[in-house]
């Protein structure tokens, strides 16, 4: 094994691993005024779905994904998702919104609503197996995946260390570390704390009460399977093995909470190395239009500097320790969200930890104030996004029901009628011409 010795004192190295590329991956749901899922078809103002290169059908017909590209300053990433959103919300029907909340929205009791999609015949397979196997319904929610890599700046600092191998350890080091920290994730930013009708069968043994995280736990989509993360080979070889004994049926299907990312073929990993990790945590945030927040991100940021720069665990027994902390992402996921966490102490430590790293670095974000706004959530939960869900619902759920509506209805109002991210300053024409060039599917530079 190839290990990176790195100095704390290396303030220069720590800020380009702090800086590192981030993009991101919103799904969402389009939805109709009564907030069931739309059975409109895929927007005819947009490119063709099989070609636009950041806003695409998902898994279902009314599923769409937004797509940013690589960015190393997150107010620019959060200036393409701004954008995309606009894009994609000036070609949906006068009567779609896009549903806020990571959990469906009420469905029908035979789930006839869910139409999975066709962007092509093989996918359209794939999807049907997925779906009958796994409950359609589950493949029905939605969220965020956060992309995080290293810049060329940090890869250069490694200097004559810097072969892929050795690169591959430090995207190892952050994949375990957050797999290990999921759970305090989950109590930052958890945000499905109920679901509506017909999503759990009457034979489910859903929680009673509101909870942090349906989705992020082991009520939420997923099959169950863990590849090992002790090395690059170990990983694609338990993936590959998994679909040959049938546990899963593609290696695409492999939704680890942590995936190592390089391509869509796995076997890249071998020969080329790491080039990111994605990061399938968090829940759409309903309070933030965009679906997640700044600090969402850079918290992410701060995280992947500090596992990768520290290299704080041992990869040799990483598995064992990554199905602990998967169970204790599940008790975390099913607390009560108007509680302190049972890892109250851990996580206050953690965090002092992150700040104690990164104090005195000049950084794109405040790390200092983004540590304490952390550290007040955790002392007080009910300023997490499932907290405040729940004193919406309380006794009500129908209430939260509305409320969500609500803010789909006032979201697409808003966006539709503030300026172009990323072209505040230009004319209106001038912007009515780039979102066009972003419906077609052309990129352009914020």
């Amino acid at each position: 094994m190839v290990t990176i010795m790195i100095g704390i004192q290396n303030a220069a190295f720590i800020s380009s691993l702090i800086n590192s590329f981030v993009g991101m991956e919103i799904e969402t749901h389009r939805v109709n005024p009564s907030g069931e899922l739309s059975t409109q078809p895929y927007p005819a103002g947009l490119l063709d779905e099989k070609k636009h290169h950041f806003i695409k059908n998902d898994f279902l017909e009314t599923q769409s994904e937004l797509i940013t590209p690589p960015e190393a300053d997150t107010k620019q990433a959060m200036t393409y998702l701004g954008s995309y959103h606009q894009a994609l919300r000036s070609a949906l029907a006068d009567d779609e919104y896009l549903w806020p909340y990571s959990m469906p929205p009420k469905l029908k009791p035979d789930h006839s609503d869910i139409e999975i999609a066709q962007t092509d015949h093989e996918n359209y397979v794939y999807r049907k197996q997925v779906a009958k196997i796994r409950q359609i319904e589950r493949t029905a929610e939605t969220g965020v995946h956060v992309n995080v890599g290293l810049t060329p700046a940090a890869i250069n600092q490694l200097g004559a260390q810097s072969d892929q191998d050795a690169i591959d350890q430090l995207y190892l080091q952050a994949a375990v570390g957050f797999m290990r920290y999921r759970w305090l994730l989950t109590y930052l930013f958890g945000a499905t704390p109920f679901a509506f009708d017909n999503y759990f069968s009457e034979k489910t043994d859903a929680p009673a009460g509101p909870v942090r995280s349906l989705r992020n736990s082991h009520f939420g989509f997923g099959n169950g399977f863990l590849a090992s993360y002790r090395s690059v080979s170990e990983y694609v070889r338990d993936i590959e093995d998994a679909v040959t004994h049938h546990d899963i049926i593609a290696e695409r299907e492999y939704y680890g909470t942590v995936r190592l990312k390089r391509s869509a073929d796995l076997e890249d990993l071998l020969s080329n190395g790491i080039l990111y990790v994605e990061l399938r945590i968090y829940d759409l945030d309903p309070f933030e239009p965009l679906g997640i927040s700044e600090d969402a991100v850079n918290i992410v940021r701060l995280m992947f500097a500090y596992f990768t720069a520290n290299q704080p665990f041992d990869l040799t027994s990483a598995d064992d320790a990554i199905v602990a902390a998967h169970q204790m992402n599940d008790a975390v996921s099913l607390e009560d969200p108007r509680t302190v966490t049972q890892f109250h102490d851990e996580a206050i430590q953690f965090v002092e930890t992150l700040k104690e790293f990164s104090g005195g670095i000049a950084l794109p974000f405040d790390s200092q104030a983004l540590a304490l706004r952390m550290i007040e959530r955790i002392d007080n939960p009910q300023l997490t996004p499932s907290a405040r869900l729940t004193a919406w619902a309380q006794s009500k759920p129908r209430t939260a029901f509305n409320q969500l509506l609500s803010l789909a209805q006032g979201y697409q109002n808003d966006l539709l009628n503030r300026p172009l991210y990323g072209f505040e300053n230009r004319s209106y024409d001038e912007q009515q011409r780039a979102l066009n060039e972003l419906k077609m599917g052309h990129q352009l530079n914020l």
